[in-house]
C-alpha cells in the first residue's frame, strides 16, 4: 500500500508573525493620536503615566513581531511586504510613544508645581470667603436682634 503525503507545502513560515506584527504596529500608530490626549489630560491631574508606558509596549510588541516575521520571511524567501509595513509602523508608533512618555512626565512635573499653587490659593480664597460670609451673617443678625436686648 503506498502512503501519499497529504501536508501542504511550507508556505511562508514568518507570514503569520508578519500580520499580527503589522496589525499591532498600525493600531498602535492609529491609536496614538486618542491615547496621547488621553494620557496627558490624566497627567493634568496627577496621573497618565502608566497609560503612556502601556501604549510604548504594545508598539514595541508590534515592532518586534514585524521583525520576527521578516526574518522568518527572508530565511524562507518569501515575500514580506506585511512585515515591513508592520515595522515602519512600528518603528513610528514606538518613537511617538516614546515622545508621549517624555510629555506626560514634563506634563506631570509642571503640573505638579502649579496644581500646589492652585490649591494654596484657593485654600486662601476659601478661608477669606469663609470669614467675609461669617461677617455678614454676624452683620445681619445684629441688625435683625440687637446685641443690648434684655430678657422680659
Amino acid at each position: 500500500m503506498e502512503q501519499t503525503n497529504n501536508a501542504a507545502p511550507a508556505g511562508n513560515p514568518g507570514k503569520g508573525l508578519g500580520v499580527a506584527g503589522f496589525v499591532i504596529s498600525l493600531v498602535a500608530l492609529v491609536l496614538w493620536f486618542i491615547i496621547t490626549g488621553i494620557a496627558v489630560l490624566a497627567a493634568v491631574a496627577g496621573g497618565g503615566m502608566g497609560l503612556a508606558i502601556t501604549w510604548l509596549v504594545i508598539s514595541l510588541l508590534g515592532t518586534v513581531l514585524s521583525v520576527m516575521g521578516f526574518m522568518k520571511s527572508k530565511a524562507a524567501g518569501a515575500k514580506k511586504g506585511l512585515a515591513i509595513a508592520g515595522l515602519v509602523c512600528g518603528i513610528v508608533a514606538t518613537l511617538l510613544s516614546v515622545r508621549t512618555v517624555f510629555a506626560v512626565k514634563t506634563v506631570h512635573e509642571t503640573a505638579g508645581d502649579v496644581g500646589k499653587e492652585l490649591l494654596e490659593k484657593m485654600g486662601e480664597g476659601m478661608k477669606e470667603g469663609m470669614q467675609q460670609a461669617l461677617d455678614s451673617m454676624q452683620s445681619s443678625m445684629d441688625e435683625v436682634a440687637p446685641a443690648d436686648t434684655t430678657a422680659h
